[in-house]
């Protein structure tokens, strides 16, 4: 197995980490740019409105299209490592000092009463925690994946995704339905006395969420619903943040609607009809596969946590300023973060750990590509590829790099500076840790880390356009 593990060269401009700051200086060109043509009207600063696009398609990106917005936002994002730390670090003193409500500061108790653990336990949480990143997981889809791999018409792929959509928004239907009743409270608060009580009356005919409750609720929120929220704007000419959540409304409707279970059923039956599929899925018949969706316990599937929900509940509550105004800004943040490394344009699964380690606070991040190449020159091997950053209070900031293939792994450790007497200690540590899970370690690189390795240049693969679907909507 050949060392992969020499990290490329960053795309410029887009990971905060890959900023230098004694990078050369280029000799200013004191040509002129944009000599003023007094046949056309131009810009007020005398550029052409086309030179941006010019570059940026230079540069094999489109900015107007989805997957462009997506690497845009990763140029601007807020590293959620240095909020989360100071957060987790300080036990959320600076959110608790501001003079939040009591329900929020119970909240932050709680959820640091749940991030003490041991080593074992915080094993059992990290393997919890990727095994929640990906929703889409078990012998089904190992089936789908291999299906797709030798799937050679564009009809069967399309069909599977087909299927993959309608099986995520069913497995979403409870959290869908949630935010439907969420933004039809939220709509109240915009509405006139009699308006507001007769959309209450129409909200409290949704059923609770079951599989069978489905087709009615669809059927009440669009055959009375939407269209009395329609007549509503119509009549009061309303086009403010109530005209926003009717849209929403729709979006989360139209998901609701598409997870019912009989779609899920058609796409695969229609999957059926392809013998590449047949051959992976024969003798499984549409009332099997029914019935072995019914007894899915999708939160779980999902590997919700506890302690997520406790954290969601207390960024909810900041976001809105109930942690004072002066923190706001550090939950949106955190939420943009958390948003941009949940992308459908990201080739690889995230997930974040905080924790309190026999008494010592820590925050982590991973990232992990589970198909990756293996480096080797006209070889089809694939493996795992693993890069977790992660700083413990008063030990400091690591980096990690793996490549794990059929038993072999190479690794790459940046260690923080104030480590530097015990580099010799960390070789062995890590030697005896693969020996003791069985690992064969073929190559390992223990360095003194002078700067963070930037998730661009362990994961090139990011930014490449033919991972993604590039759109424009």
């Amino acid at each position: 197995m050949s060392n992969i593990l020499k990290v490329t060269t960053p795309t410029t401009g887009y990971d905060n980490n890959a900023i230098r700051q004694n990078s050369p200086q280029q000799a200013e060109d004191m040509s002129i740019k944009n000599p003023v043509d007094p046949n056309r009207v131009g810009r007020a600063d005398g550029r052409n409105q086309a030179d941006n696009k010019h570059d940026a398609a230079q540069k094999g990106i489109s900015y107007e299209s989805n997957f462009g917005n997506f690497v845009q936002s990763l140029k601007d994002l807020p590293k959620l490592q240095d909020v989360m730390t100071k957060m987790v670090f300080g036990g959320m003193a600076n959110v608790v000092e501001s003079g939040i409500g009591k329900g929020t500061a119970e909240e932050i108790q709680a959820l640091f009463q749940m991030l003490h653990m041991s080593p074992d336990k915080l094993a059992e949480f990290m393997k919890n925690q990727m095994t929640g990143a990906n929703r889409l997981q078990g012998p089904l889809f190992d089936m789908l994946r291999q299906v797709m791999d030798e799937a050679t018409t564009v009809e069967l792929k399309a069909g599977i995704l087909d299927f993959l959509k309608k099986y995520n928004d069913m497995s979403s239907g409870k959290h869908l339905l949630q935010n439907i009743k969420d933004s039809l409270k939220e709509m109240e608060g915009y509405m006139f006395r009699n308006d507001r009580e007769g959309l209450q009356r129409l909200a409290a005919k949704l059923r609770p969420y079951s599989m069978q409750a489905n087709e009615a609720n669809v059927r009440l929120l669009k055959g009375e619903i939407i269209p009395y929220l329609g007549r509503y704007i119509s009549e009061t000419r309303d086009m403010g943040r109530i005209r926003d959540l009717v849209s929403l409304l729709a979006l989360n409707t139209s998901r609701y609607e598409s997870g019912n279970i009989d779609n899920v059923i058609q796409a695969f039956q229609r999957l059926m009809d392809f013998p590449g599929f047949q051959k992976h899925f024969a003798g499984m018949t549409a009332a099997d596969f029914k019935a072995m969706l019914m007894n899915v316990d999708f939160d779980r599937a999902a590997g919700k946590m506890p302690w997520a929900d406790s954290l969601l509940n207390i960024m909810q509550a900041g976001i809105k300023g109930e942690a004072g105004v002066e923190n706001r800004e550090a939950f949106m943040n955190i939420m943009k973060a958390m948003l941009v490394n949940e992308s459908v344009y990201m080739p690889v699964m995230h997930a974040m750990i905080p924790a309190i380690l026999d008494g010592v606070p820590m925050f982590a991040e991973m990232w992990v590509d589970p198909d990756e190449e293996s480096g080797n020159p006209g070889s089809t091997e694939r493996g795992i590829k693993l890069l977790i950053k992660f700083d413990m209070k008063d030990v400091g900031f690591f980096d990690m790099m793996m490549y794990y293939e059929k038993g072999k792994m190479d690794m790459m450790i940046h260690y923080p500076e104030e480590l530097k007497e015990h580099e010799s200690d960390i070789r062995e540590g890590i030697r005896k840790i693969m020996s003791r899970n069985h690992l064969d370690l073929e190559y390992l690189a223990v360095e003194q880390g002078k700067e963070s390795i930037p998730v661009s240049a362990a994961f090139p693969k990011i930014f490449e356009r033919r991972n993604s679907v590039n759109v424009t909507i």
